[in-house]
Parts: C-alpha cells; sequence; structure tokens
C-alpha cells in the first residue's frame, strides 16, 4: 500500500485558507476604497469653505481651523499623542505643514499633545500665553516650541490678530496681568473667528470673571466652544446671553472624573434654547461656513 504524503502542498494550503485569504484581501481592498473616499472627501468637498474641526479628544480640547484658502491654524493639541491620529484623518498625507499652533495656556489637558505635533510638521508660528507652568508637561511643549526651526514665536496677548484671507482671528484674553495669576485658567487665550457673517468665540479655559472682562468685545457670536470643558466656573448665564450663540461646543471625555460639563451649564443653554454638542457624546464635530450661517454636524473620523 502506498501512503499519501502528509507534507502540506500548494495546493492543498489554498484548498484550507481560500475563503480566509479572499475574505482578508475583500477587507484590505474596502479599507483602501474607504481610505482614498476620506481623502477625496476631505479635499475637495469642502473647498472654498471656512472648516473647524472640534476634535474628540478625550478629557482634553483641540480645533484644527481650516480657511477657505488652504491655511491651517491648530487650536490645543489634547492630553496625549493621540492628536496626532486626528491630523492625519483630517491633512492630505503628504501635508506636513501647519501655519500656525496655538498653547492657550499651560495645562496638560490642553497642550499635552503639542510637543508631538511640533516635532511631526512644520510649523511657521507658534502662539503661547507665556505661563511657563512648572510640569512636566510644559517643559516639554515649551523646549518643542524653542526647537522648531525657523518658526516665529508669539506671545499671545489681548488685542494680536491673525488673518488669513477673509478670516480673521481677534484675541480677546489674556493681558499680562491675568497671565501671572496663579489660577492658570485665567490667562488662558481666548479668540473671536469673523469669516464674513460667521462668527466663532473660542474659549480655552476662560473662567466667569473673564467673561465678565470680555462680554463686550464679544458682542453677539454663531457660535461659543464654551469655557473649561463646560465646567460650572465658566459659561455664566450672563454672558451667554449677551453673546446670543445659537450653538455651543462643548470638549470633555467620556464619564470624565470631573462631571464636565455640569447639570448647571446645561441647564442654563437649555433655558435660552441654544443648541447644544458635545464631543462626549457626539464625536468628533465639524463646523462649516460659505461666509453665511455656520453648520456644525457631527462627523465622525475613520479611526
Amino acid at each position: 500500500m502506498r501512503l499519501k504524503s502528509s507534507r502540506l502542498t500548494p495546493k492543498r494550503w489554498w484548498k484550507n485558507h481560500r475563503i480566509r485569504v479572499q475574505q482578508t484581501v475583500l477587507v484590505l481592498v474596502l479599507l483602501i476604497v474607504s481610505g482614498g473616499l476620506w481623502t477625496y472627501e476631505s479635499a475637495f468637498r469642502y473647498r472654498n469653505e471656512l472648516r473647524i474641526w472640534f476634535f474628540d479628544i478625550g478629557q482634553g480640547d483641540s480645533a484644527f481651523i481650516e480657511t477657505p484658502d488652504g491655511h491651517q491654524i491648530l487650536i490645543d493639541g489634547g492630553p496625549d499623542r493621540d492628536i496626532l491620529t486626528k491630523l492625519g484623518q483630517v491633512m492630505l498625507p503628504w501635508d506636513r505643514t501647519i501655519d500656525v499652533v496655538i498653547g492657550t495656556h499651560p495645562d496638560a489637558d490642553h497642550i499635552g499633545g503639542l510637543a508631538g505635533v511640533l516635532q511631526q510638521y512644520e510649523v511657521t508660528t507658534i502662539v503661547s500665553n507665556g505661563d511657563k507652568k512648572s510640569t512636566a508637561v510644559a517643559a516639554g511643549f515649551f523646549e518643542a516650541r524653542d526647537s522648531e526651526p525657523g518658526a516665529t514665536l508669539v506671545t499671545g496677548r489681548l488685542g494680536n490678530s491673525i488673518r488669513f484671507g477673509e478670516v480673521l482671528l481677534t484675541q480677546l484674553w489674556p493681558t499680562e496681568d491675568a497671565v501671572e495669576d496663579p489660577d492658570t485658567n485665567i490667562g488662558s487665550i481666548v479668540y473671536r473667528l469673523d469669516y464674513h457673517d460667521t462668527s466663532v468665540v473660542l474659549m480655552g479655559d476662560a473662567t466667569e470673571s473673564v467673561e465678565q472682562a470680555i462680554q463686550a468685545s464679544v458682542g453677539e457670536v454663531d457660535v461659543i466652544k464654551l469655557g473649561h470643558h463646560g465646567s460650572v466656573t465658566s459659561s455664566s448665564y450672563d454672558f451667554l446671553q449677551s453673546a446670543h450663540p445659537e450653538e455651543v461646543v462643548i470638549s470633555c471625555g467620556v464619564d470624565n472624573r470631573y462631571g464636565h460639563p455640569h447639570p448647571a451649564v446645561i441647564s442654563r443653554l437649555w433655558d435660552l434654547g441654544i443648541e447644544i454638542y458635545r464631543t462626549d457624546k457626539d464625536g468628533d464635530l465639524l463646523l462649516t461656513s460659505d461666509g453665511g450661517d455656520p453648520w456644525i454636524h457631527r462627523s465622525p473620523l475613520p479611526f
């Protein structure tokens, strides 16, 4: 009797694994097609519009602005290197430059990811409030900032501005005295963005006392990125009523230990009929505008 060889031949291996290989190839093809479609959409769908991404970055804060003429501004980078993944999803693979990176203040949940950004991208201008808080995270950010080749380093103060085409960011805060306050939130940078009839205020971690100081400068706006993740120390009733936004964005982590956003803040927003968007519930958010009324929609990134 002649025994059959037990050696696994290519033909036998293919017979045993054909279905699994085909399934794997199909998944890879779908991933490649999906990635291509996402890149196409990111590159072309919103061309000639203002885009502001509010990243779902956990318990932290990060907004990425793309102007209609293609300039890019990153305001804060969340607590860790996850910001690199987010940027990789909204920037084209060959785009390794960012025009402006802003650290609103040296708290880790705002600048923790910025050192990585400065290491991975070529940045033209870096803005910070100048408060060198004595932490390892702050030291890492300032070391990366000072090492960025050719970057212009700017100390952000009340009255400064950034303009790219028709998009203007006016700095409403802080003053020199505010930065010297032991509470780092009081020195947080605040911007008002204007693009034709669209207006957005980005509050950083500004407190109620800061809101009182800048209320007249803020005026009425379309959208506010609320201060301090919806904490009860910010977003006072008077400020919200004066600014009269139609929508607000709250950047906070799922089930965070701080209880952000505070129920009292949510109650104020409901009382005033303001629509609420939250990164902990809605994920990544995208504001788009052609210069008229802005539109915020949930726009989850692929990864």
